[in-house]
């Protein structure tokens, strides 16, 4: 199943998987840092996942290339699968006479699919999920509960969205008039691409005009914030919390921390990572690292951190001097 080498007892028998301070008898463990094999003298597993490297420590052991690969395999082969509907069309379900939905598709209770929008081979729409008017689906997308496409949006293949999500809603667009702020109103759409996954309650806001555009492969967690017009490149992973604000445009493998925020119109090149709770007000170059508010390179903050540290002593220094001249002064 993962690709490995026992060096133990071949016998035990694994049910489960656990941390190393959960993992108990059945249970297979895992150490991905050599580190941290000492660790495994106080676990209570029956074997545990481990480099093709790592020393012996008296258990059992799987050796493997790649240890979070041969976890992920694992995980992917013990996963008891999603509470998702049956295959067909629930009863309760209201589908558009002029919606195209494919033979094979599982529409679970109370989904609503809207005028002319087309539900692609394979996908998966799990209860409460609206689809509005115009929206195409992709193969073999997965929606789960509650998710709202609002009209016009494209998803490719293979998206996954999390439940509660809302894709295609307005942008947060006014306009003042004599003390009046004055919604205006957003005519463009939001395309996703293939390979897409979005977590829980994500909301990726429809473009003023044009497209908001989440690239290929790009990974986005639970609670993120994309606003208008925002064009994300390939393979991007945002972590919770994140905020792009409107007409952002990060490249290819962009990685943000948790709570990361963007002003509006910043470009982030490829291969660039910032770090958790940075705010980003000016444009980042290709494969920088940065970190902190307002977002400075890694380098650069590494060292403020340093001078920081060191103003309480420079503080007393200065009120020393301060005595002591005060006393020649007298």
């Amino acid at each position: 199943m993962v690709q490995g080498r026992v060096d133990g007892d071949a016998g035990v028998v694994i049910g489960g998987v656990g941390s190393l301070q959960e993992a108990g008898p059945g249970q297979i463990t895992f150490v991905s840092d050599a580190r941290r094999i000492g660790e495994l003298s106080g676990s209570r597993a029956s074997a545990a996942l481990v480099a093709e490297d790592a020393p012996a420590c008296g258990m059992t052991l799987v050796r493997v290339k790649d240890v979070q690969a041969a976890l992920a395999a694992l995980l992917e082969r013990l996963d008891p699968g999603d509470d998702l509907p049956a295959a067909g069309v629930h009863a309760s379900a209201v589908v558009a006479a002029s919606a195209v939905v494919a033979a094979d598709v599982r529409v679970g209770p109370f989904v609503v699919i809207g005028e002319r929008a087309v539900v692609s081979a394979g996908c998966v729409l799990a209860s409460g999920v609206k689809i509005g008017a115009d929206v195409t689906l992709g193969e073999h997308c997965v929606l789960f509960e509650n998710v709202v496409v609002r009209w016009g949006c494209r998803l490719g293949s293979r998206v996954r969205v999390g439940a509660g999500s809302v894709i295609g809603y307005d942008g947060f667009g006014y306009t003042t008039r004599r003390g009046q702020h004055i919604r205006v109103r957003h005519v463009g759409m939001v395309e996703i691409a293939d390979d897409v996954d979005l977590g829980a309650c994500v909301c990726v806001d429809r473009a003023k005009f044009g497209v908001t555009r989440i690239g290929p492969g790009t990974k986005i967690d639970n609670l993120v914030q994309v606003a208008h017009n925002v064009q994300t490149g390939r393979g991007c992973v945002l972590a919770a919390q994140v905020g792009l604000a409107g007409s952002c445009r990060l490249g290819d493998y962009v990685v943000m921390g948790g709570q990361v925020g963007l002003a509006d119109h910043m470009t982030i090149g490829d291969g660039v990572q910032i770090g958790a709770q940075a705010g980003v007000m000016k444009d980042i170059p290709a494969r920088d690292v940065q970190v902190g508010t307002p977002a400075i390179p890694l380098r650069e903050f590494m060292r403020q951190q340093v001078m920081f540290g060191k103003l309480g002593d420079l503080q007393r220094r200065v009120k020393e001097l301060e005595q002591k001249l005060d006393k020649e002064s007298h």
